[in-house]
Order: structure tokens, then C-alpha cells, then sequence
């Protein structure tokens, strides 16, 4: 039997030192994991940072790889956001050609307004377009501008974060 291979969103919290990246990457890297993306940032913790992993693997093998990013020193936790309820956001740059008529500029404009789009920039060389969005509606988005002269594309990694994270240390919401 074949196992199921799915998509799974992975919370690190890490120590904000050289080489944590690059130990976090050689781990998947070391246990074939294709990395759908990578973010890491600054948390409102001095000396702390956020990743967000986005990997491809089955269940059992995903488990056994969160077990040794959690035995890696420089993690503080690891969270399976995958089953969660989650806020995820990507951020992606596009350029695309001038709509050719009120039709496709009334497209782009419903495919950027449907994934939290702003026009940056708007001249006879090409639109510049920033989407801010939930993977899939950065996917549908993109569809409909592929097919309306999309010409460059920049996407940053998905951003995570458990929807009903628990207060600290008794404050209030």
C-alpha cells in the first residue's frame, strides 16, 4: 500500500542564531522532504524566530521528522498546523500586461480584489499587482492573470499561525 503524500504546515519556534536555518533545511533535506516553502521571521520575543515549513511527506513520515526538529537544539517547539484551524497567508509581487480591454481589467481587478490585492503600479509598460492572500486564492488569482499576460511572478512562503492559540500567561484576549 501506497501511503498518502500531502501538504502539511509546520510552526517552528526557533532560537534567532546563525546556522538554525540551515540545520532546520538540512534535516528535510536529509529525509527527501520537498520544501513547498520556508519563511522565518522575527517574533515580539527578543532572540526568538518564527518558522513556517511548508512540506510535502506522508503522516508517518512527517511525524518522525517534527519528532527530530524537536530534539534539534535550537528549537524551542514544533506545531503540526496541518489539521489545525489556522490563519495562512502568502504574499505575492505580479506583473501583467495592460488589460487589453474593460473586460480584462474588470478580471484582474475581481482576481486581485479576491485575493487582497492592491494595484502598485499602473502604466502603458504593464501593471504591477501585490496579492496577500490564503494559498488557494493566490492560486485562483493567478490563474485568471495567466491567462491575461501575466509576465513575472515573485511569491514569498506561506506564513502560519493556529487560530485559536491559548493566551499567555493569563491575559486576556
Amino acid at each position: 500500500m501506497t501511503a498518502l503524500i500531502a501538504r502539511h504546515v509546520v510552526s517552528a519556534l526557533v532560537v534567532d542564531k546563525p546556522g538554525t536555518l540551515n540545520r532546520v533545511a538540512s534535516l528535510l533535506r536529509a529525509r527527501s522532504f520537498n520544501i513547498e516553502s520556508l519563511t522565518v521571521g522575527s517574533t515580539h520575543e527578543p532572540g526568538r524566530s518564527r518558522m513556517t515549513i511548508v512540506i510535502h511527506g506522508d503522516d508517518a513520515h512527517t511525524r518522525q521528522v517534527l519528532a527530530q526538529l524537536n530534539r534539534l537544539i535550537e528549537v524551542i517547539d514544533v506545531v503540526d498546523l496541518t489539521d489545525a484551524s489556522r490563519f495562512e497567508l502568502e504574499l505575492a509581487l505580479v506583473e501583467c500586461s495592460v488589460p487589453v480591454n474593460a473586460a480584462a481589467r474588470s478580471a484582474i481587478k475581481r482576481a486581485m480584489a479576491a485575493a487582497g490585492g492592491e494595484l502598485l503600479t499602473a502604466g502603458p509598460e504593464g501593471w504591477r499587482l501585490r496579492l496577500a492572500a490564503a494559498p488557494a486564492q493566490i492560486e485562483a488569482a493567478l490563474a485568471v492573470l495567466r491567462g491575461h499576460g501575466l509576465r513575472n511572478l515573485v511569491r514569498a512562503g506561506s506564513v502560519a499561525m493556529a487560530a485559536n492559540t491559548p493566551t499567555q500567561s493569563g491575559e486576556k484576549p
